[in-house]
């Protein structure tokens, strides 16, 4: 069992969060798939699980790649974590999309993506495929991601229940996935944590074997590190099927300040980045830069800024000649 535990205070925050994750191939698998991230990043602690698809060796690289190049994405400063965290989801689908491109043999590898950014006051959640987030506050656990997935989208539309969804034969084919083409669909939300908040994020073969209340028990019982080596042990001793990663973010305190974006009045906000830049607007315009230039760029001549300066320069020119 491959092990990579952080229990840290991010120095960019005044909020305190303990991290921690693990993770391991399971009793059936000898290749492990999953990869995740857990740590500390300029816009904040974060804490990934992406879930690889495409046979042993292509699936383990699409998750491997995903969380490089959104860690490597989220190392670069950026005053507006929501869309910084958007560009690095773009940058990932493609960076993988265009290897599988060049490599046929890794055709249709793929990967899921969840993610949590705390943002001091602020945790804001990524979400691709059927790897899942859940917040842990006070006695109840919730679930902060929908599934990407054909069963899940059949319960949504009341044609299974939650147990036929468990055993249905079709419940590993997933509808949205990172690096399987161009774009990707990324729905996005974020919501005001509280001290005592526990935040969990793991791939299927851990929310499929256990359920919900014994999630909420187990990580409320110890401190983080403990807590996912505990995860692991009760899916393997259930079988483990499948490969099983859990990170847990435990917040001890939160201190609020201001940031330069709104939270939108809806959520999770659902949003497709392709090759140009129209999804990432819809974060933007989402989020809402805060400022008076923020405003300016969504004013809706501000594309055409550059030939309305021309035309006014040309303007001016004949008024300079016209008069003289």
């Amino acid at each position: 069992m491959g092990r990579d535990i952080l229990a840290s205070m991010n120095p960019a925050s005044a909020s305190r969060i303990l991290l921690a994750g693990d993770s391991t191939p399971g009793m059936v698998r000898t290749a492990n798939q999953d990869s995740f991230f857990v740590g500390l990043t300029p816009q904040g602690a974060l804490a990934l699980v992406a879930d690889g698809m495409g046979g042993h060796v292509s699936g383990e690289l699409a998750s491997q790649k995903a969380r490089d190049a959104l860690v490597g994405a989220l190392s670069r400063g950026h005053n507006h974590p929501p869309l910084a965290l958007a560009k690095a989801v773009q940058r990932a689908n493609l960076d993988i999309f265009d290897y599988a491109e060049a490599h046929p043999e890794s055709r249709g590898m793929g990967t899921t993506l969840t993610l949590v950014l705390i943002d001091d006051q602020l945790a804001l959640v990524g979400h691709v495929g059927d790897s899942r987030a859940y917040l842990i506050r006070d006695s109840a656990i919730t679930q902060l991601t929908r599934d990407h997935s054909w069963v899940a989208d059949r319960v949504r539309q009341g044609l299974l229940n939650e147990d036929e969804a468990k055993r249905h034969q079709w419940r590993n084919i997933i509808t949205n996935a990172l690096g399987t083409g161009p774009s990707v669909r990324l729905e996005l939300s974020a919501f005001t944590l509280r001290p005592g908040d526990h935040l969990l994020v793991c791939s299927d073969g851990l929310s499929l074997l256990l359920p919900d209340d014994l999630l909420l028990q187990v990580t409320r019982a110890a401190p983080p590190e403990d807590a996912v080596v505990e995860l692991l042990r009760r899916a393997n001793e259930r079988g483990g099927p499948d490969n099983v990663t859990a990170v847990l973010l435990a917040v001890n305190e939160v201190v609020a300040r201001p940031k330069a974006y709104t939270l939108p009045a809806e959520m999770p906000i659902s949003v497709t980045l392709g090759e140009d830049a129209e999804g990432l607007g819809a974060v933007e315009a989402a989020f809402g830069y805060g400022g008076r230039s923020a405003k300016l760029r969504r004013h809706p001549l501000f594309p055409y800024r550059w030939w309305l300066l021309g035309c006014v320069y040309l303007f001016m020119l004949f008024l300079f000649f016209g008069l003289r």
